[in-house]
């Protein structure tokens, strides 16, 4: 008899395991985890695949050990970023069946899948956890016009479900120097339902500063959940990785999964877990190479609460959960620097009420400083015009302070300690066709990290929004306290860059098999 009650008393315990460890619809919260990876390097494309997927499925295990719901991984962490050129891109690829196909690759072989989407899939099965990884694809054309080796390569996101199967794929819209690539002809715009009730949406690393699909997914379809892999390029002084991620979750209003790509001596570095305008939940910017699990119970974002119409409502930010890795320098991490000579800027000497304009677009700014540290200079700045992100052009609208090591502006965009102490700062600016633009809050510590206790609101007008960002808490170490924007109005040129590429190089192709 004893040990009947033994055995019921262990499946009772087990059975509240199991229930546990999912979320359900009817949960306030979910779990999910992000991981923080440097992948592996091998002498070949096989060996580099099996390794780092080994590497992955004993992420999921630990973190199914943690009751997650799912589990996000960064751009590239299976290939790394060495991958060749178009012409060896085959065998660093695989087939990904679409969502449609109800395909699970652990039990299933009627699709040519390679063993990292079968070992995955198995994974997510075998620890009953969505999976979100990032993949080089390939998929056959058949269609005119098809490139030259009649093959498309894809950046891609899959999503697997708690038995595996794949529920989603997301191809890369807006490419970052990735020549060996293709982009589909029109953006897909792709998000995935959960058992425990929430929709997502997914996009990968330079997709977040495009309209399409990041903006459609969060203003048109209402998303208000996203798994987003990344292997970013920091740059200084407004658009470091974790930096970023805030910016466009606070934007936004919803819950951003990020999972980056490590490597800091080229400048990838930075994940985490972004709740809205309730502020960071976790984050790190590791300075040297690393690996880690953040993993954090997140709170629903109800449909009634989050505003439909983009900046309609008025919160302050609450930073006060942010995890960071290190303290300290950041001479580790390599920074890509934003020109700032092509700003509008004034020195700031001390207590200063300014305001500073270029191309019609002004910004006013009140600072007051307590305690001067002459070994570090800082400067107003403001820019309205079209700038690069490498062979990019994009529209931007910027105010800020920013550091500089010295009185050149060159010098701006600077990263250290600063013993100045700013007592309060103000900015505000007003931005006029703003349905069509993304607006973040953009400030920066030594470390990396977003800084804490500041506000952010904005107000809707007929044809424009007011927005004022403040801090009125002493504030020491700023290198960045700013307002950044995208300004789609301007364009979108990232997709016509890489469509027009594609037709000229095919057009070329034709003619040259004629002759």
């Amino acid at each position: 008899m004893n040990q009947e009650w033994i055995i019921v008393y262990l499946l009772l315990v087990t059975c509240a395991h199991l229930s546990h460890q999912k979320s359900t619809p009817e949960s306030s919260t979910y779990t999910a985890a992000v991981v923080e990876y440097p992948p592996i390097y091998s002498t070949n494309s096989s060996e580099t695949l099996r390794i780092n997927s080994n590497a992955y499925v004993e992420l999921i295990k630990n973190a199914s050990l943690h009751n997650t719901d799912i589990i996000v991984f960064p751009e590239d962490g299976l290939t790394t970023v060495q991958m060749p050129e178009r012409e060896k891109m085959g065998e660093w690829t695989t087939i990904i069946p679409s969502a449609s196909a109800n395909y699970i690759p652990c039990s299933q072989n009627t699709i040519e899948v390679s063993e990292t989407l079968k070992k995955i899939s198995c994974a997510a099965r075998d620890n009953n956890i969505y999976v979100v990884i990032n993949i080089a694809e390939k998929a056959p054309c058949y269609d005119v016009p098809c490139p030259r080796d009649k093959v498309f390569y894809y950046n891609s996101n899959v999503v697997f479900d708690r038995t595996g199967r794949i529920i989603a794929r997301y191809r890369k819209t807006n490419l970052f120097k990735e020549y060996q690539f293709n982009v589909t002809t029109i953006p897909e715009v792709v998000t995935f339902n959960t058992d425990f009730g929430v929709k997502f949406g997914t996009f990968i690393c330079f997709d977040i500063l495009f309209h399409e699909p990041a903006l459609e997914l969060t203003r048109d379809h209402q998303v208000t959940d996203f798994v987003y892999p990344t292997a970013w390029f920091s740059e200084a002084p407004f658009l470091t990785a974790v930096q970023t991620q805030m910016g466009w979750s606070f934007a936004e209003n919803v819950n951003l999964l990020a999972s980056g790509y490590n490597r800091p001596g080229s400048g990838n570095a930075g994940s985490g877990i972004y709740l809205g305008r309730k502020g960071v939940g976790k984050a790190i910017m590791p300075e040297t190479t690393h690996k880690e699990l953040l993993i954090l119970e997140i709170s629903k974002i109800k449909k009634e609460t989050k505003y439909n119409n983009y900046h309609s409502m008025d919160s302050a930010t609450n930073q006060k959960k942010i995890i960071p890795f290190h303290h300290g320098t950041t001479q580790h991490i390599l920074l890509k620097r934003d020109s700032i000579e092509a700003f509008q800027t004034v020195s700031l000497k001390g207590n200063a009420i300014e305001t500073v304009c270029q191309n019609g677009f002004c910004c006013d700014f009140k600072v007051e400083i307590a305690k001067v540290d002459p070994n570090t200079k800082y400067r107003l700045v403001t820019f309205n015009g079209d700038r690069f992100y490498g062979d990019v052009k994009a529209g931007i609208r910027t105010c800020g302070i920013v550091q500089c090591l010295n009185d050149s502006v060159s010098s701006c965009g600077s990263v250290k300690e600063s013993e100045t102490l700013f007592s309060n700062i103000e900015i505000t600016a007003t931005f006029h066709n703003y349905k069509n633009n993304l607006i973040m809050p953009s400030t920066l510590n030594p470390d990396l990290l977003p800084l804490e206790d500041w506000t952010f609101l904005d107000h809707v007008h007929n044809d424009h929004i007011h927005v004022n960002m403040f801090s009125n808490i002493k504030t020491n170490n700023l290198v960045t306290f700013g307002i950044y924007s995208r300004n789609f109005n301007k364009n979108n040129a990232n997709r016509t860059f890489y469509t027009v590429n594609y037709f000229v190089i095919l057009l070329i192709t034709l003619l040259l098999s004629k002759l």
